[in-house]
């Protein structure tokens, strides 16, 4: 149990001075354009360094997912209608900040059952809105899983983004704790389908859930049998006490073991840290599988 449990030190990130200016402009294109972001919604732990840097993982569709992870901070109410000018308003934030490598995720719309969308269509949309602004901006979407709907994942196919990322979370066995409402072989038919249009594919997983080290190996395996390209992976910290409990906090020379273990067994990139996360140093990674 994670009452019984200390935060490392490696684990506790420094609060950003509001007076950074890349903060403060951050802060101010987000408002401006009424934009959700990711950074806030999960109370990611690099977010005061993101900002601090110029860059932001934006989040569509809404703040309110149709899911109950029992990991995520996330909002898990009703979700509202599509803000149909959203597309629109992340174009011009990249544009506003310069941005030449942007991380588009959303919530999961599971509401959005017409048409095949799932929310596939605002992705398409404002994939190509973004590009119609930004001609050398590249882009990398972090997807929900679509139901694993052929029709919604080849709109996504068809706005060609630079980068396709749809997370497993964790191992397969404590998908029924920690992802009631997902399916583990479902992301690994997305990701494997998606291969085959010849996507760049990434994915990632949380450690700390009680999951066994032949449990990870076991993962990573499943991810290089879909020819995965990049794969993240980072400790799970609770956001609340409603949240699933920390059963263990990885050591540095554990993180060190299981990226070694995907280096002699796997063709797979990895960003293998404490706070790594979905989007953490997602433009190094793109270029290093480009030079590949």
């Amino acid at each position: 149990m994670d009452n019984n449990l200390r935060l490392p030190q490696y684990l506790k990130t420094k609060i950003a001075s509001l007076d950074n200016e890349n903060y403060k402009q951050v802060r101010k294109v987000l408002l401006k354009n009424n934009l959700n972001t990711v950074c806030d919604g999960a109370r990611c732990p690099n977010k005061c360094e993101c900002y601090s840097s110029k860059t932001a993982t934006f989040l569509i569709l809404g703040d309110t997912c149709t899911r109950n992870c029992a990991f995520c901070n996330i909002s898990q109410k009703t979700p509202l209608g599509i803000d149909l000018d959203e597309p629109m308003h992340v174009a011009q934030a990249v544009l506003e900040l310069g941005l030449k490598y942007c991380v588009i995720t959303s919530v999961t719309r599971d509401d959005l059952k017409k048409n095949n969308d799932y929310g596939s269509i605002h992705y398409k949309n404002t994939i190509e809105l973004i590009r119609k602004l930004n001609d050398d901006v590249k882009i990398e979407v972090l997807t929900p899983d679509f139901k694993g709907d052929k029709i919604a994942l080849d709109r996504i196919v068809e706005a060609r983004p630079d980068v396709f990322n749809h997370n497993i979370e964790t191992i397969k066995r404590l998908y029924p704790i920690a992802r009631q409402m997902a399916d583990y072989d479902c992301t690994l038919d997305v990701l494997n389908y998606m291969k085959t249009k010849g996507m760049i594919t990434k994915s990632g997983f949380m450690l700390g859930l009680g999951e066994s080290f032949d449990e990870i190996k076991q993962l990573i395996l499943d991810l290089n049998s879909v020819k995965l390209d990049i794969l993240t992976i980072g400790q799970y910290i609770r956001p609340s006490k409603k949240h699933l409990e920390v059963k263990k906090y990885y050591t540095l020379d554990e993180y060190s073991k299981i990226e070694e273990f995907i280096k002699e067994n796997t063709n797979i990139y990895p960003i293998v840290a404490p706070l790594a996360r979905s989007s953490y140093k997602a433009k190094e990674a793109y270029e290093a599988i480009c030079q590949l």
